[in-house]
């Protein structure tokens, strides 16, 4: 018999919960449900075994692994979206999106499921669906995705974050290890990392660092600063990082610069790029960061 395992988060209407297993088994499947342990109850049904633990999430998907289900399910508060659809009404839902994009997602705003999650399940193959209780059409993912003329399939927006900008460094070997050897040492979160060319025998580096390390960041480096040899120090604290995702940046031509195009069209000036093979981040002005996801999806995704 054909199995379906999954996972669900919120087990306190369990007539939604009966329906989201009844679908399947008046097709003939035999399911399997994970949730934590402190949803424990005493819902039970033919053909559905009900498993309450301290990790459901990864027994889901190494059962879903063990036993060749044919799906395993994951019904948490929403499916995925473009962008937040809590904060955009433009925002559509995604009908399939590959691992990375996925796991990029998981730690830029979308913490209905973990990257760990996504990794597990991508180490072992196992096809997820994500949906909610209310809504059983979701978004799966897996390993390659359906190619598009959307490339880009999601955005979003961080504000927790402040650049921090060293100035007049040595261009010399250990420079920049030295400073963030500091910084991790001191267990601060380095996001993002700008080192433009050097001049003239010396170089300027800027990076992000979160909001509330803000002060440890500062008193550390200005402590060290004879040490670390930087001349200046400078916070940007108004700033924002906006995250454009999708597969394929690495094999499509022109992403970036449609992306540029975009905020150029719409006066919004970029003091920081950064770009993977599924990411392209910008770091601008905070108070422009709504008016930039808003034309970035009215132009590249939503048309």
């Amino acid at each position: 018999m054909a199995y379906i395992v999954k996972y669900i988060k919120d087990f306190s209407d369990t007539e939604l919960v009966k329906q989201a297993c009844s679908r399947e088994l008046r097709l003939g499947y035999k399911i399997m449900v994970f949730s934590h342990t402190d949803n424990t109850c005493g819902l039970e049904m033919e053909n559905v075994a009900f498993v309450f633990c301290d990790n459901p999430t990864e027994q889901a998907i190494l059962s879903a692994k063990k036993l060749y289900a044919e799906k395993c399910q994951f019904y948490v508060k929403r499916a995925v979206y473009s962008v937040d659809p809590v904060v955009y009404s433009e925002a559509v839902k995604l009908k399939e999106l590959d691992y990375e994009s996925a796991q990029e997602l998981s730690v830029n705003g979308y913490n209905e499921i973990s990257y760990d999650d996504f990794n597990l399940a991508k180490r072992n193959s196992v096809r997820m669906e994500i949906m909610s209780l209310t809504d059983c059409e979701g978004t799966t993912i897996k390993e390659v995705t359906t190619m598009d003329e959307n490339v880009i399939k999601s955005m979003s927006k961080d504000t927790d974050i402040l650049v921090v900008t060293l100035t007049e460094i040595p261009d010399r070997k250990g420079s920049t290890y030295n400073i963030f050897r500091t910084l991790s040492e001191a267990d601060v979160f380095v996001d993002s990392i700008m080192l433009p060319a050097a001049n003239s025998g010396q170089q300027d580096i800027s990076f992000c660092v979160r909001k509330e390390d803000k002060c440890k960041v500062q008193q550390l480096l200005w402590d060290r600063q004879e040490q670390l040899q930087f001349e200046n120090l400078f916070v940007s604290e108004d700033v924002a990082k906006i995250s454009v995702m999708g597969a394929g940046f690495h094999t499509q031509k022109g992403i970036a610069t449609k992306v540029l195009q975009v905020l150029y069209e719409n006066d919004i000036n970029i003091m920081m790029i950064f770009t993977s093979e599924v990411k392209i981040s910008l770091v601008i002005e905070k108070s422009q960061a709504d008016r930039a996801i808003h034309a970035i999806h009215k132009n590249l995704i939503g048309r």
